[in-house]
């Protein structure tokens, strides 16, 4: 059997190269987290994280390269101001200016991740694979590796999930019936694999019964918003 190794080329035993890879992940974390305040995103990272380890499940797919490329996908938001973020973001953010915004994100988010994985001395091939995942998460609808269409459904679960559903109706002010009826419209045509699909269409019906309870008065809480398939 051929040895395994870590990202820095060091053979290792396969328990302790989990336990290796599990402390690399926590620290990427701590790594991360200075560059997601500005949108308040470590909710949004911790749980398309989670999402991610639910789809390599299903899917399969390189860890070395979901994992990292799911936790830095949006330090990028760092570089622009509150009002920049504010006109990028939402379902309501259209034209070219959102779109020129976004862009920035990608772009500096890209060379954020490179700097962070290369203190890390991270396999140049990988940053690489990284780095361009990250370069076009959110523009267009071209994806060149498994591992590429894993991290888009990550990213997008976030909405669908219980803590991300209500999150994003705070900070795009929306009504629960507005943002549930815009994911039901769209969310078909937005997944990669069918093990995404099947989750999102999942937590759409336990938020329409969120949504019935909240307008009852008495909010439910059924799941944390990491339900597996």
């Amino acid at each position: 059997m051929s040895p395994i190794f870590t990202p820095l080329g060091i053979p290792l035993s396969d328990k302790k190269r989990k336990k290796e890879w599990s402390q690399f992940i926590s620290n990427l974390f701590l790594k991360a987290d200075p560059y997601l305040t500005a949108r308040d995103d470590a909710p949004h990272i911790q749980i398309s994280h989670q999402y991610s380890l639910i789809l390599m499940k299903h899917e399969g797919g390189n860890e070395k390269i979901v994992e990292p490329a799911v936790i830095l996908h949006d330090v990028g938001w760092s570089r622009l101001k509150p009002k920049q973020i504010e006109a990028a973001y939402g379902v309501k953010q259209e034209g070219e200016e959102a779109e020129r915004l976004n862009r920035i994100h990608e772009s500096e988010g890209a060379s954020i991740a490179w700097r962070i994985l290369q203190s890390f001395f991270y396999e140049p091939s990988l940053i690489d694979k990284i780095a361009s995942i990250i370069q076009r998460h959110d523009s267009g609808n071209k994806v060149d590796s498994l591992e590429e269409c894993l991290v888009k459904d990550a990213d997008k679960l976030w909405r669908f999930s219980k803590i991300g559903f209500w999150k994003e109706i705070e900070r795009q002010g929306l009504s629960p019936a507005e943002l549930h009826q815009y994911l039901s419209e769209h969310y078909q045509g937005w997944f990669y694999t069918a093990s995404a699909l099947t989750l999102a269409g999942g937590e759409l019906e336990e938020r329409a019964k969120e949504i019935t309870a909240h307008e009852k008065g008495h909010p439910s809480v059924r799941h944390n918003g990491y339900k597996d398939l």
